[in-house]
């Protein structure tokens, strides 16, 4: 009966030592996981600062730009006061020499030659790409890569960044962070 007592004893004792270190391993996985959302945001959040710098740069270019260039005004100025330079009159002379006209039919075919010129140029540009696209693709699924490494090899080959994502069927922002991290 002793025996059968401590027996029970120590299963117990083991089952509370295997629960234990149950518990220490789910919590490490807990505090990594923690840590990981910690990162997360914090990427998150220098990302948000610099697309609102970047705004705000864009914002204050296009500010700049709507405003008349100092140079202009200067300029307008002096054309427009009664004193002019040897330097202005011949500019004015060349301003005032008659223009070529085209006729609109030969100009209308020349565009449309032109036009047409660029698009069989795209469509070929187009085919090549794609071309070279599923070749790179098939060398890199038959090297059986992980995803990581599919991505660094598509933009060491010169992919951008859009490209990839929709190759890989994933969004920008996660293949960005890959090539950073990585890269």
């Amino acid at each position: 009966m002793i025996a059968v007592v401590i027996t029970l004893f120590l299963i117990q004792m083991i089952t509370i030592f295997v629960i234990v270190l149950l518990y220490s391993k789910l919590s490490k996985f807990q505090n990594i996981e923690k840590r990981q959302n910690e990162l997360i945001n914090e990427m998150d959040n220098a990302i948000s600062v610099y697309l609102m710098e970047m705004k705000e740069e864009n914002d204050r270019l296009i500010s700049e730009l709507k405003k008349p260039n100092v140079a202009q005004k200067a300029a307008s100025t002096r054309k427009e006061g009664p004193a002019q330079t040897i330097k202005e009159q011949p500019v004015k002379e060349q301003e005032m020499e008659p223009r070529k006209f085209v006729p609109v039919k030969q100009a209308a075919s020349a565009y449309q030659k032109q036009k047409t010129q660029q698009q069989v140029e795209e469509k070929d540009n187009e085919d090549l790409e794609k071309a070279e696209t599923l070749s790179e693709d098939n060398e890199i699924q038959e090297q059986n890569l992980t995803f990581e490494q599919q991505v660094i090899n598509h933009y060491r080959n010169g992919k951008t960044i859009e490209e990839i994502a929709r190759m890989m069927g994933r969004g920008k922002t996660e293949i960005e962070l890959l090539v950073k991290f990585h890269a």
